[in-house]
């Protein structure tokens, strides 16, 4: 995804794929063995939990969102450390990255569920508060769109914290998520939903855009070899899977003991160390493979929003396949060969023809390129 304000990493591209993919493959695996399992629609009763490390880390892959809150402080904080960031024009810039095709699927919910429709609820969802209770609930149309809401949230926060974190930016960034874990803590002592609270809601995310924006500030600064990097990378990867492997044995996302007010935290820590490692490592790289994981990566927002739309109709007409009568392995082979090529095909069609248009008209944000624009007018 090329952007007129921040260099271009081929490797963000693939990050964002593989989180594109992770998400995909994980409510497939969900979706689909539930499916299997009890015919009827998906609940968190029966939690996926499997003896396999790595099948547990992938029943456990809503961290995709973690990692792609860390690449969004990671990409927009590298591009703003050597100016300051015009609030208006980056505001600007990013409606028109994400909200054509928000508002497509707000608008393609209400034509579904016309009775779920209220005013109060529409407003609350178009006006960046769709994570919270009272937003529209549209089933598979709005089934993703309160992570885009979060992410709005940090965008308005964004051009704020760049210039406070430049007074100092590990003392900052260490500072603010102490804060954040000491509200969390204080919120769960007060009756709040530790699980709820740290997943859907700014005050658990901001952690992973926090330490995205630092990871930036850690690359420019740190910068490692290529050798360095992809150890930096596999070890931070291998962390990630036996962490993730570890809480779903705990009980994984439906459980909401106390701890989990610092699990954000960690998860942002382990993606943004894979982040730093793997964008040294793997930015060079060239040939086919990486141009086609970049292609993926460029349409991930797409792949992210469609996916699930897909999936349910997918598990809503019963096409699925007995592959080899695991439900698991089943469930996995029937995101791979069907799910995942549909979601390719509609979110190719979707970024082409509604995606793409707008991101053309985005402009230059940084105060300098703004002021420099301003004089040549």
């Amino acid at each position: 995804m090329r952007s007129p304000n921040i260099r271009y990493f081929p490797a963000v591209d693939h990050l964002r794929a593989y989180a594109a993919l992770l998400i995909v493959f994980y409510h497939g695996l969900h979706l689909f063995s539930y499916q299997a399992r009890f015919h009827q629609d998906f609940g968190i009763d029966h939690w996926l939990q499997p003896s396999n490390p790595l099948l547990a880390a992938l029943a456990e892959g809503h961290t995709a969102v973690a990692l792609f809150m860390v690449l969004s402080g990671f990409i927009l904080t590298y591009g703003a450390l050597d100016g300051g960031v015009s609030a208006w024009g980056f505001i600007r810039n990013r409606l028109l990255r994400t909200y054509p095709l928000f508002l497509l699927l707000v608008f393609a919910g209400i034509a579904t569920f016309p009775d779920r429709f209220g005013w109060a609820g529409f407003l609350q969802t178009i006006g960046g508060l769709g994570n919270l209770p009272g937003a529209l609930v549209t089933p598979p149309f709005s089934s993703m769109l309160w992570t885009i809401a979060i992410e709005w949230q940090f965008y308005l926060l964004f051009p704020l914290l760049v210039p406070v974190l430049r007074s100092g930016w590990t003392r900052q960034v260490l500072g603010l998520v102490a804060v954040l874990l000491l509200f969390r803590t204080v919120a769960v002592l007060a009756g709040g939903n530790a699980r709820d609270i740290g997943y859907m809601t700014i005050v658990g995310r901001l952690d992973q855009f926090l330490i995205g924006m630092w990871a930036a500030w850690a690359f420019r600064n740190w910068p490692l070899s290529r050798r360095a990097g992809a150890m930096l990378a596999g070890v931070a990867l291998a962390a990630a899977i036996g962490a993730l492997a570890w809480f779903n044995a705990a009980g994984g996302w439906p459980v909401a003991p106390a701890w989990k007010v610092a699990w954000p935290t960690l998860e942002g820590l382990l993606w943004a160390a894979f982040v730093i490692g793997y964008v040294d490592a793997a930015n060079a790289a060239s040939g086919r493979w990486s141009r086609v994981v970049a292609g993926i990566g460029a349409i991930s927002y797409s792949i992210y929003l469609v996916h699930f739309i897909v999936i349910w109709m997918l598990v809503r007409y019963d096409l699925s396949f007995a592959f080899t009568g695991h439900f698991a392995i089943d469930a996995l082979l029937e995101t791979g060969v069907i799910a995942l090529p549909l979601t390719l095909a509609i979110a190719s069609l979707s970024y082409r023809f509604v995606e793409l248009p707008f991101l053309r008209l985005r402009g230059r944000y940084h105060r300098d390129a703004v002021a420099s624009e301003v004089q040549a007018v």
